[in-house]
Formats: C-alpha cells, sequence, structure tokens
C-alpha cells in the first residue's frame, strides 16, 4: 500500500506517498491498453489516477489508491470520494502527469493512459518523460508501443528481428550501439535533422551509449511486448 503523509495538504508539492520497493502505476485519461493493464495491475502494485484517467475505472476494478489533478474531467467525484483518496490541486503550471509525480516516489513507473487519443496530450507526456529523466525511472505503455527516456548507457534484452526506435530528444550523439541492424555509432541525431526510428534487432541485448560530451536525450519506444522484459532492465 502506499503510505500516505499530509494528504489533506492541497499543496502538491507538500505530499508524499510512497510505494517503497514497488513500482507505481499511474492512469492517464488516454488509450487503456486494458489487456496489459489488467496483467501488470494484478500483482497489486499502488494505482495513482491522473485526474480523469480513474473514469476508465469508474465501474470495474481495481479502485486507485489515489486521485490526484485539477479534476476537471473526473466524473462522478463524490462516488469516489467514498471509496477512496481524492486530492485536488488547482495550479495550471503543471500537468495532471506531473502531480502524479511530483506527489509520489517509487523505483519504477508505469504509466497507462497517456498515449493515444490526442497527440499534443502523447507530446505532452514525452515531454515529461524528459523533464524528469535524471530522477524518476518512467514507463509509457499504449495499444502498441511503450516508451522511455534512458539516462547514461542503456542496454536491453530484446527479441531478433523485432522493432527497435530512437528518436532524438534535442540534439543527442551516440559513441556506440550494439545489437542493431543500423548502428548509431558516431551519429547525431537530432528533429528535423536525423532520427533512429524503425531500427531492427540484430542481436541480444541491444547497447546504446551516448557520447559522454552530449547532454541530449532520447527516448527508445519499442514494442508493446517488451514491457515485462523493459521492466525487468530498468528496475535491475
Amino acid at each position: 500500500m502506499i503510505t500516505k503523509q499530509r494528504e489533506d495538504d492541497k499543496n502538491v508539492n507538500d505530499l508524499r506517498l510512497e510505494s517503497g520497493d514497488k513500482p507505481m502505476i499511474l492512469l492517464g485519461g488516454g488509450d487503456l491498453n486494458r489487456a496489459a493493464f489488467d496483467e501488470i495491475t494484478a500483482h497489486g502494485y499502488p494505482l495513482v489516477a491522473a485526474d480523469g484517467g480513474a473514469n476508465a475505472l469508474l465501474d470495474t476494478d481495481p479502485v486507485p489508491d489515489l486521485i490526484i489533478g485539477d479534476l476537471d474531467s473526473l466524473a462522478d467525484r463524490a462516488g469516489w470520494q467514498d471509496k477512496t483518496t481524492v486530492i485536488e490541486v488547482s495550479e495550471q503550471e503543471t500537468t495532471d502527469f506531473e502531480k502524479c509525480l511530483i506527489a509520489t516516489s517509487a523505483p519504477l513507473y508505469l504509466g497507462f493512459g497517456f498515449l493515444g487519443k490526442r497527440f499534443d496530450h502523447s507530446l505532452a507526456a514525452l515531454h515529461v518523460l524528459a523533464r524528469y529523466a535524471g530522477t524518476k525511472r518512467i514507463v509509457l505503455i499504449g495499444d502498441n508501443d511503450i516508451v522511455f527516456v534512458p539516462t547514461a548507457p542503456f542496454e536491453a534484452a530484446r527479441e531478433i528481428g523485432s522493432r527497435f526506435s530512437v528518436y532524438p530528444i534535442g540534439q543527442v550523439t551516440f559513441e556506440a550501439s550494439t545489437g542493431l541492424k543500423y548502428p548509431l555509432d558516431g551519429l547525431t541525431l537530432a528533429p528535423g535533422v536525423a532520427v533512429g526510428t524503425s531500427n531492427e534487432v540484430t542481436e541480444s541485448p541491444v547497447r546504446i551509449v551516448p557520447d559522454a560530451a552530449s547532454d541530449g536525450q532520447y527516448a527508445v519506444i519499442l514494442p508493446t511486448e517488451a514491457l515485462p522484459n523493459i521492466i525487468s532492465d530498468i528496475a535491475s
């Protein structure tokens, strides 16, 4: 269970919700990969809904341990308040996704419902991944893809022939890579210049090493079926 401290304080910066050594599930209001969501929630991980993300659970289990956000899209607020903790944070300087991250602590976040439906919302979620890459480990799960932003060299076990995409967030230079059909060695990627999408795994594990002098970030985009391996790789 989440340890709740100062849950009556409406300042999100003063909330501290901890999951211990367990991953934490975050639920947004975008497209929900229900099969993957049900599989992950079966582990009993703490669940936090970002505002209207809780609407997908109105008539079904599980009940979120916490609902947090500006609550402008939450249906049946009174009903939820009878079942769980609902915290309204009205400031508009952060997204509901960010409010979840600021108010919680976990070794790994698994985010559902932050991809799909609206492209601008997906871009905003990618922005949050980049912003918190140095302090929070986050994997977003959609219908077809999982997305995360690694820090430092990254290594992952993947099936030979599977899709492996690298998308730059700003300008990033790579020192080396192994296991990819199209190596990243010495390449500089940047939006509007060059990207590394639709690459293919030729050897496992795949290893990516950014240049030590490069301060740019990059997102890795993989098929959703890679999720179990990625959880294991990131959490280790």
